[in-house]
């Protein structure tokens, strides 16, 4: 692969500009596994509206996308009655951004998605949470309680000296798994992913550290960084100084730790969780032609576990210390289950019939493993299925174009109302509550992706 293959796919540019290249495909209606009825398209528009409307009296009280709002539930202010603590306790602003990024970081690395019969019993209030939001509080508990940190007289932080030694038995009873009544699968991936951040950590001191190594000294990398402006506000951050320490965290593990073993027999390329060299990044067959000028022509970049670390990192670095993060207008939809769901439960997308068929018969198939979800069919694919590579671009283009519709209906200009307002007030909620309607006893998205080893998006 070419340097400028590498640098290009790689890049959070890449995947406006792939996905959208499906997305003109689909308008000329030659997509492989899915149909589009235009006229559906307008009923996603209205249904962020009305979601956006029953929620917020004004689109300026939209928080924007991000793992805090996962430790919220409840309307529990947990991160803000953290950081009041530190607080009242001496802490300033920069060691309390560190400690915030440092949670958030292994919260995201850690957001699991679980099926509808894990929960998670909140110790503090005895409160039942079940997905996102009950791995998110349960990752709270653990790290108030010292599990992520190395010294016992300093519980809040994260470290890499910790990381390196986690254990799965730590992260199962951190979030309360018992194999018998509440699993949860391929927890030892999870706990590879954070060794492997303690690795990182440890090898990029430039980046966290030379003294104890955190996620959260990224902060003072991105402070003395030389493309980074103070201001009266505060600092001016580049996007592109933050990005290759995101993929460093989080994708960089699928990228150079897959064995050959698992490189699928279709394609040479395809890992179960990531594309080598490359990670989050996928060949799809909506754009292979005869006539491509290199053999990555037909790849298409999400970067979805990088981008949900931007989203989630940013609001903490702006709340606390003022920052202004340039470049986030580059962002995408993050092409998962919620925000994919949208488009097929309004009819917008279709399987077609020969996938919808081959996707029940892997559901099936999948039942009778000991374990696996039995209560509502739903076609089922692998991350590598091309089905699941097209869903996913289509996903990021057409929501893009519903958020455009969107403020363009509401009079609003980008800066007014992002990206990122617009996934967690509409896109985002949308795609949870339709699925809750039309799969009541599970609420799972409209196609289920089989969960295996190294998939971690």
């Amino acid at each position: 692969m070419a340097p400028t293959d590498v640098e290009y796919l790689s890049s959070l540019r890449s995947v406006r500009e792939r996905c959208f290249r499906v997305q003109e495909v689909a308008a000329r209606n030659q997509l492989q596994h899915f149909d589009i009825d235009q006229s559906k398209f307008g009923d996603m528009v209205q249904i962020v509206l009305s979601l956006m409307k029953r929620d917020f009296d004004d689109t300026s009280e939209i928080p924007p996308h991000g793992r805090w709002r996962h430790f919220d539930v409840g309307g529990r202010p947990r991160i803000r009655n953290l950081i009041n603590s530190w607080s009242s306790l001496g802490e300033d602003a920069m060691e309390q951004t560190r400690r915030i990024l440092d949670l958030f970081v292994v919260a995201c690395l850690l957001d699991i998605e679980t099926d509808y019969t894990w929960s998670y019993r909140e110790q503090l209030t005895g409160r039942i949470l079940k997905r996102n939001e009950g791995v998110a509080v349960a990752c709270l508990e653990m790290f108030t309680a010292g599990h992520f940190s190395s010294d016992p007289s300093k519980p809040h932080r994260v470290d890499s000296e910790a990381l390196i030694r986690f254990s799965l038995e730590t992260l199962a009873q951190g979030l309360q798994v018992d194999v018998n009544h509440n699993l949860l699968v391929v927890l030892q991936d999870r706990v590879d992913l954070l060794r492997h951040l303690g690795q990182v950590l440890q090898n990029r001191q430039d980046h966290f550290g030379t003294d104890v190594a955190r996620p959260g000294n990224l902060m003072d990398y991105l402070l003395a960084h030389p493309t980074t402006i103070n201001t009266k506000k505060g600092p001016l951050i580049h996007l592109e100084t933050l990005w290759p320490i995101v993929q460093e965290m989080g994708e960089v593990w699928t990228m150079k730790s897959s064995s050959a073993s698992s490189i699928t027999s279709n394609d040479s390329h395809s890992m179960k969780g990531a594309t080598r060299e490359l990670g989050d990044v996928w060949p799809c067959k909506t754009l292979q032609t005869t006539t491509e000028s290199n053999e990555y022509d037909h790849f298409v970049s999400f970067h979805r576990l990088s981008q949900w670390l931007v989203y989630s990192l940013i609001e903490p670095m702006e709340k606390l210390l003022g920052a202004t993060i340039e470049g986030t207008e580059q962002l995408t939809v993050l092409p998962e289950y919620r925000n994919g769901g949208l488009l097929i439960d309004t009819g917008f997308l279709t399987l077609k019939q020969p996938d919808l068929e081959r996707g029940l018969e892997n559901y099936r198939k999948n039942a009778l493993l000991p374990g696996q979800p039995k209560v509502e069919i739903a076609p089922m694919f692998e991350m590598s299925d091309s089905v699941v590579v097209e869903w996913r671009a289509l996903t990021v283009a057409y929501l893009d174009i519903v958020a455009d519709r969107v403020r363009e209906t509401l009079g609003l200009s980008r800066k007014k109302l992002t990206l990122s307002q617009l996934i967690q007030g509409g896109t985002w909620s949308a795609g949870r509550e339709l699925a809750a309607i039309s799969r009541p006893n599970t609420q799972e998205p409209p196609i289920v992706i089989k969960m295996d080893r190294r998939v971690i998006y």
